[in-house]
């Protein structure tokens, strides 16, 4: 198949299925509740670093730390210290990820828009316009969001410079940045053609 003749299939492929009628049943829903862009980028976050498992699994998860983010993720993040956040997500457990490593991420979340003001501008501040991909941007924001947590994430907060594809990294990304029926949106100033889309055995299917 020729490039040309690909490139005319997948533009008919998006047409036809990137609507958001066929989101369901999928993490990216949650987004769709948050029209506020601080809101939204936190709750991209935690819906993508917890998007591994069975689907009614992250589903239920996911909604289970959002519910408990009140009144929004953003203000929640703003107010709460780390004992608060502790006492709020006790018991919380998604596969390999128990309440301590949910509420380390999160403080480091928050010590993120304390230093930075929003993930968009903590993403931003490491990338470059001459980087041909958003990698070398994701591994400083991977950097400095462990590094803000105080602890281990590298399985909810994986690297690219230690050999991770990062799948759910980009996934977020592609929720932020593109903008579409599907995808949201928010994040202005990262260029979707530095996206990259790591592939796997269910990509490949």
């Amino acid at each position: 198949m020729s490039p040309e003749i690909s490139k005319e299939k997948f533009e008919e492929l998006y047409r036809q299925y990137n609507r958001r009628e066929f989101v369901h049943p999928d993490p990216l829903e949650f987004l769709y509740n948050y029209e506020d862009l601080y809101d939204r980028e936190i709750a991209a976050f935690i819906a993508s670093s917890l998007a591994y498992g069975r689907v009614a699994h992250i589903l239920k998860s996911v909604s289970s730390v959002l519910e408990r983010m009140e009144p929004t993720p953003s203000v929640f993040l703003k107010r709460a210290s780390l004992k608060t956040m502790h006492q709020t997500f006790s018991g919380f457990k998604h596969r390999f990820t128990n309440d301590q490593k949910l509420c380390a991420m999160l403080f480091g979340v928050k010590e993120v828009l304390k230093r930075h003001g929003s993930l968009q501008a903590c993403f931003s501040a490491g990338f470059n316009d001459d980087d041909d991909t958003i990698l070398p941007a994701l591994s400083a924001f991977t950097r400095e969001l462990t590094d803000c947590a105080g602890d281990n994430l590298e399985h909810l907060v994986p690297s690219p410079t230690k050999g991770s594809a990062c799948k759910r990294l980009n996934l977020f990304l592609r929720w932020m940045v593109r903008s579409d029926e599907v995808d949201p949106g928010g994040w202005e100033n990262v260029p979707a053609s530095k996206l990259i889309v790591p592939v796997d055995t269910h990509m490949h299917k």
